[in-house]
């Protein structure tokens, strides 16, 4: 206990323990604040570190030569384990393993010292790490002890060579392995791992001490804390720093690093390999660097670099990107410099350019496709318009007594002109919707005259295949605001449709509400219905609901789409709701003067 309690600190306990002091800060902050290879057995070296030294400071401040050696014989497990842990931490920082937990090495760390510290712990009785011939001896008011070593010494510290020289071993190799720009750090490394060795040598041959001690632990002490201070500002070793390396060094857009007055301070292989003698010498400012450079320089100097337009050079085109490079400490000047990306967009662009090119042909052919078939439809429409009327004539007795079988002959023909003509009025209206030159002359239109007017004239109509038109609705008394003829159009497309649709005998009933801003027009039939989830079909173009009806639909396909299109672009709206076996519903939702 009075090894403990009785120390004296003169200059010499006190230096080393301000060393040692030092030394566990700097592990505290390597241990928390770094990243690198072999970090655990780097830990472990520092921790046997301390405690060899801390039982150097015990012993040159103790009194007496039975504590002497006491703390002496007590530094052998942290002596043991030093030399174990640093060479597995140069095998790992040099070689980039990954095996810090294998059994292997968990018995040396563990088995040897325990060894050791057990032959240590017997020595007062066996002598064989230090002898009987051991002393105390006094020099110009300092104590030290003067060790005769035993056999057990030579032994533990031959293998504790074994293990230094297998370090400097495994630092030559990656010396002669690693690139030249890391060799420079390594040849470090092996002086820091070789001095250590060298001053315990001078201590076991020659006698060499400090402070009357042996020296390779504060040799180690210094070395250590070099070593942190080279980790810790070294980024040759690092994951992350070197992985943004490789990128810089092999992305094939070049790149183009500028301090904060304009001026290079670095640039990948891309950027040389495009400016090629152009390329700027470090310290030149970027204006300099052929057409690239003003341009560059004025998306830094007006901060548009995010607005930045195409450059072309060489047959390719390249997309400025600039990144500040903030400082880290906020002053008047925040920005480092900038980091400027030449991005390739060439391919990018020529495809871009063949789409645009392709559309254009595209639209051109589908306008001139339109175009004619306008003019067709408009040039049919007008000998269409006169056989209707010659037949009109025809059937009515203009031209005398026809017939019977001549008269079947000619209401075949005139219904299939009508027909012919109606497909005609839908390719035309179709045509104009497509070219963008359909007009809407919107008027205000009395809702119940309408409404009238139309089933008055689709009665007729209805009434030529055997359908009862009825027409159920209180007086509206609203005006409507609407194309008078495009809603014409729309309503009686859908009648035709329900008369079309409905059997024999059958029925199609008109109604009207008013519904907000809106008048509903319904128009029901009696027919096979419509199957869910065909909207598509029956609002689509050239589009019929498949049916199994005895009666054909005929039509173009078009008579929905368009009537759905004039509703919408008059304000208004069209929907259905249909039961199949029992028929459908038309809602023609029309805009009400407000």
């Amino acid at each position: 206990m009075t090894c403990v309690t009785n120390l004296e600190f003169s200059l010499a306990p006190t230096f080393t323990a301000a060393l040692w002091v030092i030394c566990a800060a700097i592990l505290a902050w390597v241990a928390s604040n770094s990243r690198f290879a072999g970090k655990a057995a780097f830990v472990l070296t520092f921790v046997a570190m301390l405690w060899w030294l801390l039982t150097v400071v015990l012993d040159l401040a103790s009194q007496g030569e039975a504590c002497k050696i006491a703390w002496s014989l007590a530094a052998w497990p942290g002596i043991t384990l030093l030399p174990i842990a640093w060479s597995f931490f140069l095998f790992d920082y040099t070689m980039n393993t990954g095996h810090h937990h294998s059994r292997y090495r968990l018995l040396l760390y563990i088995g040897l010292p325990c060894i050791v510290g057990l032959i240590a712990l017997t020595n007062n009785q066996t002598h064989m790490l230090y002898s009987t011939d051991t002393r105390l001896v006094t020099q110009d008011s300092h104590e030290y002890v003067i060790f005769d070593h035993g056999p057990l010494f030579y032994a533990v510290a031959s293998v504790l060579y074994i293990f230094v020289a297998s370090a400097l071993g495994v630092v030559i190799y990656a010396h002669f392995i690693a690139k030249k720009i890391i060799r420079p750090f390594l040849r470090v490394l092996f002086i820091i791992t070789a001095a250590p060795l060298v001053a315990n040598l001078a201590y076991v041959v020659w006698g060499f001490t400090f402070f009357g001690f042996d020296p390779t632990p504060f040799m180690f002490a210094v070395a250590l804390i070099a070593l942190s201070w080279l980790l810790l500002n070294n980024t040759m070793m690092d994951t992350a720093t070197q992985g943004r390396k490789l990128l810089f060094y092999t992305m094939q857009d070049p790149v183009i690093i500028v301090d904060a007055s304009g001026r290079l301070v670095g640039s990948n292989p891309a950027a040389k390999t495009l400016f090629k003698s152009n390329m700027l010498r470090h310290g030149q400012r970027l204006k300099s660097l052929g057409k690239f450079g003003p341009k560059l320089s004025a998306l830094i100097e007006t901060d548009v670099a995010n607005h930045a337009t195409p450059i072309r050079t060489k047959g390719r085109i390249f997309e400025p990107r600039v990144l500040p490079i903030e400082s880290p400490i906020q002053n008047k000047r925040p920005l480092l410099g900038w980091s400027i990306s030449l991005i390739d967009i060439t391919d990018r662009e020529n495809s871009a350019e063949a789409l645009r090119e392709a559309l254009a042909r595209a639209e051109a052919a589908n306008t001139a496709k339109s175009q004619f078939l306008a003019m067709i439809s408009h040039e049919l429409r007008t000998p269409m318009t006169s056989v209707k009327g010659g037949l009109d004539l025809a059937l009515h007795g203009a031209v005398g007594e026809i017939n019977d079988p001549l008269r079947n002959l000619l209401t075949i023909a005139q219904r299939n002109s009508l027909r012919l003509l109606k497909l005609v009025d839908d390719v035309l209206d179709l045509q104009k919707i497509d070219l963008g030159t359909t007009t809407l002359d919107l008027q205000d239109l009395d809702a119940d005259t309408f409404m009238s007017d139309i089933i008055e004239e689709y009665e007729a109509y209805a009434a030529e295949t055997n359908i009862r038109l009825a027409y159920i609705s209180d007086p509206i008394n609203r005006q409507l605001r609407v194309d008078p003829d495009r809603l014409k159009q729309v309503v009686g497309n859908v009648i035709s449709n329900a008369v079309k649709f409905s059997p024999e005998e059958g029925q199609v009933t008109c109604s009207t509400q008013l519904i907000g801003d809106h008048l509903r027009i319904s128009v029901k039939d009696t027919g096979i219905g419509i199957p869910e989830g065909k909207e598509d079909q029956v609002f689509g173009r050239f589009h019929q609901v498949e049916s199994s009806s005895l009666k054909a639909p005929g039509g173009s396909g078009l008579g929905m789409h368009i009537a759905k299109i004039l509703i919408d672009r008059m304000g208004g709206a069209i929907s259905y709701e249909s039961t199949p076996g029992k028929g459908t519903t038309f809602h023609i939702d029309a805009p009400l003067v407000p």
